[in-house]
């Protein structure tokens, strides 16, 4: 059988529906579209810039139960800004200053992961629900 590249948001929504067993037919009817327009674009070429809405990913997401990584990575693939950069009110420079540095094509792949790793350690850090030490009173 001949398999032919797809869109990297069509390649995404396969994986998460065959994940859950889903037919396309059942995905459509649970997000509420065309059981032919998730066959598009399940099937659309890699250079197709027909992509879903940002209402469309957000309900095919929610019938998939994707987790939250899941789901910024199709909203990603679809072309749209992740829910995690919306929530921070848009686009700010440390983030463009982060992307740089990973996007650069002189990084190596053990510095490029060790950076990952160091953005992961500081994330911890402030995500804990613990106070900080100058915040205890």
């Amino acid at each position: 059988m001949l398999m032919t590249e797809t869109h990297p948001f069509g390649a995404l929504l396969r994986s998460l529906r065959v994940r859950m067993g889903f037919s396309q037919n059942h995905l459509a009817r649970m997000a509420g579209v065309d059981p032919a327009y998730v066959n598009r674009l399940e099937r659309a070429p890699p250079e197709s810039t027909s992509l879903p809405s940002r209402k469309v990913v957000m309900a095919l997401a929610e019938s998939l139960e994707a987790g939250p990584v899941d789901v910024e990575r199709l909203l990603v693939a679809a072309g749209l800004c992740p829910e995690s950069i919306l929530r921070l009110g848009g686009w700010d420079q440390s983030l463009g200053d982060i992307a740089a540095v990973l996007a650069d094509g002189n990084l190596t792949s053990d510095d490029r992961a060790e950076l990952r790793e160091l953005l992961r350690i500081v994330a911890a850090r402030w995500r804990s629900s613990a106070p900080l030490p100058s915040q205890g009173r």
